[in-house]
């Protein structure tokens, strides 16, 4: 939720179609009414989640879109530095 309000990253998301939300968050409202806000679409709107396979194909949808290069930022809970996630995705990828 801190994300929602900063620059840069608001835009990002009112960008994808959350702008309301992002005005929320900048209003100064509390947590409880910003996290109340959130629809689920926007960590599938600004991210990819979910199993390798999920993954992959969100990766190949961004591909065929034209996208060349992807940034990757693991998430780490119960797995140190991302290294299972990034090797995963490295041995898909070939």
């Amino acid at each position: 939720m801190a994300y929602l309000g900063a620059p840069g990253y608001g835009e990002m998301f009112a960008a994808a179609g959350f702008a309301s939300v992002v005005e929320l968050a900048r209003s100064g409202a509390r947590p409880a009414e910003v996290l109340a806000a959130l629809r689920p679409e926007l960590l599938d709107a600004v991210s990819l989640v979910g199993t390798e396979a999920v993954v992959l194909d969100r990766l190949a949808a961004y591909a065929a879109a034209g996208a060349d290069e992807v940034g990757l930022v693991p998430a780490t809970a119960g797995d140190p530095g991302g290294a299972r996630t990034l090797e995963a995705l490295q041995t898909a990828a070939g």
